[in-house]
């Protein structure tokens, strides 16, 4: 049985959509791990000087920002003159704040697909991964791309191949096991076996199909495996965290439902989670 600590950490607009509050609250919960997404009033790295400061602030009292995401590749591959700002402007304001707060990844999404797409698309999807990839290699991170339903990065064995093809160290997978549910595929073991070479951050959240316009629920409330893959996850990775994203209202109170799911089901798989239960 692995004995050994994980970490939990959560996306901090999942907790409130001020940041400083959910800074607080998060910390008041014992959690000492960030990912940053939305500030009171832009993406990530539109934060206010304010909130920058108030994320610096917890950095010195010792916690960590695990990572960030600006949000970009959501669109086409063929919209080149959206690629070329997320690549010129968005990704290099990103890295540089990033960096302030001394985070290893970003998180970028995987370009969505659409019906009769042009097959040279699937040349741009490569080359601005591997761009992203050079630009936080230079700066001695990571890119981290989250799979979502129809795009590039979806199913795993097709991501993973993808990945491989494009060979650059620098490139990983932030895996959503309910992002892949959602889209109609039960995560198994053999999905997370295909991630595994490349996984670099887990998002936990619990999908709920009987609802399909509000599709999510506190963890272990809906129908992920999350039981099966949290023991996966212990055994076969060296992840130092796994990051919640709730997902669902009210923020604050699903929070906490995942948060002590989460740490049950870790401490079960033989995990010590922190924050202790």
């Amino acid at each position: 049985m692995p004995d050994r600590t994980l970490h939990i950490g959560i996306v901090t607009d999942e907790v409130s959509r001020t940041l400083t509050e959910a800074l607080a609250l998060a910390t008041s919960w014992g959690i000492d791990r960030f990912e940053l997404r939305e500030g009171g009033a832009q993406r990530f790295p539109g934060f206010t000087q304010g909130e920058i400061a108030a994320v610096e602030a917890e950095v010195r009292r010792g916690a960590k920002v695990t990572a960030v995401s600006p949000g970009i590749f959501k669109g086409a591959a063929d919209n080149q003159a959206e690629v070329r700002r997320e690549l010129d402007e968005v990704l290099p304001r990103s890295i540089e704040r990033a960096v302030r707060f001394e985070c290893p990844r970003i998180i970028i999404f995987g370009f969505g697909r659409y019906e009769d797409e042009p097959e040279g698309n699937r040349l741009h999807v490569l080359r601005a991964f591997e761009e992203a990839a050079e630009q936080a290699a230079a700066a001695g991170m990571v890119v981290a791309i989250e799979n979502e339903p129809d795009f590039w990065i979806d199913q795993p064995e097709a991501s993973a191949a993808l990945l491989d093809e494009i060979g650059h160290p620098h490139l990983q997978l932030n895996w959503d096991p309910a992002n892949l549910h959602w889209g109609g595929t039960r995560p198994t073991y053999d999905h997370f076996q295909a991630v595994l070479p490349h996984l670099a951050n887990l998002h936990v959240k619990d999908y709920y199909p009987d609802r399909p316009e509000a599709p999510w629920l506190p963890v272990g409330e809906g129908v992920t495996p999350w039981d099966e893959i949290l023991s996966w996850v212990v055994r076969e990775t060296d992840l130092p965290h796994v990051t919640i994203e709730t997902h669902c209202e009210p923020l604050a109170a699903s929070s906490r439902r995942s948060l002590s799911t989460v740490q049950r089901l870790l401490d079960e798989a033989g995990a010590h989670p922190q924050p202790a239960s």
